[in-house]
């Protein structure tokens, strides 16, 4: 694995003692990246570390302790890059997220045992890679909001979106056989980006031109007051007079308006004349 070749050099380069909880995860994660059931043994990874498993419950308690250590371990790299793309902000908060899509495709298939393992309903729940990665993306739905570029609220795109993702990474990295094309993760990215955001040019040959102004619908309007007015309660810089209680229900309000699905207008009844 890409991280732990660089871990392992670093230590030998620099002289780094390692401690043996480090030695442990180090071994563990080397044993779950050749893992042909993705899973690992607490004897082999004992063995294989040069410790008695009384030490390996000491430092992670049990086995799930320990797959949740690696897990965190493993995706240190993983938040690395996430960092990294997030750095770069686009004019369009649809480039943002196709640029963190394709980020995440990369690394689940870099990495199909770690990744699988990480959305384990046993693992997930607990995680801390997981929350930071979901905070991460909402921060920059919230950014995309403040613009004017979502029709739904960051919350419900930011779970649109990691639940797409994830989806299309574990069908490409479970059955290949079945998602061997590549076409569906970028049809089904660009459905979601279709869905979550407005304002955006029609094809990639027009970014360079600016897209003519259209009309806010209620629900891009809603979200970007709700992220408006979430942004000065974080920032406690208030210019509504709203009190707390109102500024909740005020979000509450525009959550429901931002996350409303889509009716198509009905026709509008003439009244009959009078015979």
């Amino acid at each position: 694995m890409l991280y732990m070749t660089l871990y392992s050099g670093y230590t030998m380069l620099h002289n780094v003692p390692v401690s043996v909880k480090t030695r442990i995860l180090d071994v563990a994660a080397d044993l779950l990246a050749h893992s042909a059931v993705a899973d690992l043994s607490t004897r082999a990874v004992c063995d294989a570390a040069g410790v008695t498993p009384p030490t390996l419950y000491h430092h992670f308690g049990d086995k799930d302790g320990l797959l949740a250590a690696v897990v965190d371990f493993g995706w240190a790299h993983f938040l690395e890059t996430k960092r990294a793309v997030a750095a770069v902000v686009h004019e369009h908060v649809a480039d943002d997220i196709r640029a963190g899509w394709n980020n995440h495709i990369d690394f689940a298939r870099e990495n199909p045992n770690f990744y699988k393992l990480m959305w384990s309903p046993d693992v997930a729940p607990t995680s801390a890679a997981v929350r930071e990665a979901h905070q991460m993306l909402l921060d920059r739905m919230e950014l995309g909001a403040s613009r004017g570029q979502l029709q739904v609220s960051p919350q419900a795109a930011t779970r649109m979106i990691m639940a797409a993702v994830t989806g299309a990474a574990l069908s490409l990295i479970t059955q290949p056989e079945l998602f061997e094309n590549d076409a569906f993760a970028t049809q089904l990215r660009e459905a979601v980006i279709c869905t979550i955001v407005t304002g955006e040019p029609a094809s990639r040959s027009q970014r360079s031109r600016r897209a003519a102004p259209k009309e806010p619908t209620l629900a891009t309007a809603a979200a970007t007051l709700s992220s408006k007015l979430h942004t000065e309660t974080k920032l406690h810089t208030e210019t509504t007079p709203l009190t707390d209680a109102e500024r909740v229900l005020m979000q509450q309000w525009l959550a429901t308006l931002a996350d409303a699905p889509a009716v198509a207008p009905t026709q509008v009844r003439r009244p009959r004349r009078s015979p």
